[in-house]
C-alpha cells in the first residue's frame, strides 16, 4: 500500500511516500514561506521521486496535532481535498505520536516537546525498544518547569528529546546526564513518522473517512484567548 504522508505542524513542512514498511519517497522544507505555498509543491516532488501519480496513493495521513493552530489547519484541509474525492482512507496521527515512531530500533525514553510559548510545550512521553513502542502519558501541553521535574525522576533510561523546543528543555534541565537531543536529521518533526504510523494503524483498520479528521490543539488558538479576555473583562466593568 502506498501512503502519503504530511506534515505541517510545525514551521517546517514535509511529505512522504511510505509503502511496506520503507521510505519510498521524503522531502522536507523549512524555508519560512506559508505552508499553503511549499505543500503541494512537495507532494508533488516525492510523487516524481517515487515514480508514481496521485493514482497510486491508497491512503493518506495527516498529523493533526498538537502544534502550529494555521499549520495543522491546512495540512487537515489538504488531506481531505485530497482523500475524499476517490474516497481513500485517512489517519489522523498526533504530532507527538509520529515524533517518537521515527526513533523505532531505539531502546529509550523519547521526549516529543513541541513550543506552546509561555514557558509550555505539547509533550507526550514514549517508551522505544526496538519495534515496540508504548505511550506513557496523554499528550498534553505542560510548563517547562514541571517537566524539568518529571524528567528528574527517570534516572535509569536514556531520555532522547525531540522536536522543535528539545534544546530549550535540555537547557532547563541543567543537562542532566541522561538527557540527549535527537540527531538534527530526526529532531524536527517530519512526514515519516506519520507514514509509518498510519501504515501500522491501516493494518489495524484503525483509520477513518477524510471528514471526521479534526485537529488536536490542547490550547485554545490566541484569538480565541484573547476574545475571552476581552469579554471577561467587559463582565466585569
Amino acid at each position: 500500500m502506498n501512503i502519503l504522508s504530511i506534515e505541517c505542524s510545525a514551521s517546517p513542512v514535509s511529505a512522504a511516500i511510505i509503502s511496506e514498511g520503507k521510505i519510498v519517497s521524503y522531502a522536507f522544507s523549512d524555508i519560512k514561506l506559508t505552508h499553503s505555498q511549499t505543500l503541494f509543491p512537495i507532494i508533488n516532488n516525492v510523487l516524481s521521486a517515487g515514480k508514481l501519480t496521485f493514482s497510486d496513493i491508497e491512503a493518506v495521513a495527516v498529523s493533526v496535532g498538537p502544534g502550529s493552530f494555521t499549520g495543522l489547519r491546512i495540512g487537515i484541509a489538504s488531506a481531505k481535498g485530497l482523500c475524499e474525492p476517490k474516497g481513500l482512507k485517512c489517519v489522523g496521527v498526533s504530532t507527538l505520536l509520529a515524533a517518537a515512531y521515527m526513533f523505532k530500533g531505539e531502546k529509550a525514553i523519547i521526549c516529543p516537546v513541541i513550543d506552546a510559548r509561555c514557558s509550555q510545550v505539547y509533550n507526550a512521553l514514549f517508551e522505544v525498544s526496538g519495534d515496540r513502542i508504548v505511550r506513557l502519558c496523554d499528550d498534553r501541553a505542560i510548563m517547562i518547569d514541571d517537566l524539568k521535574r518529571e524528567l528528574e525522576g527517570i534516572k535509569d533510561k536514556k531520555v532522547i528529546l525531540c522536536c522543535d523546543a528539545a534544546e530549550s528543555v535540555i537547557k532547563a534541565a541543567d543537562y542532566q546526564n541522561n538527557l540527549t537531543t535527537a540527531t538534527p536529521i530526526l529532531k524536527l518533526q517530519n512526514a515519516v513518522g506519520v507514514g509509518l504510523y498510519a501504515e501500522a494503524a491501516i493494518r489495524e483498520n484503525n483509520y477513518s473517512d477524510a471528514g471526521d479528521i479534526t485537529p488536536i490543539y490542547l490550547k485554545l488558538p490566541q484569538a480565541q484567548r484573547e476574545l475571552m479576555a476581552k469579554q471577561r473583562k467587559e463582565d466585569n466593568i
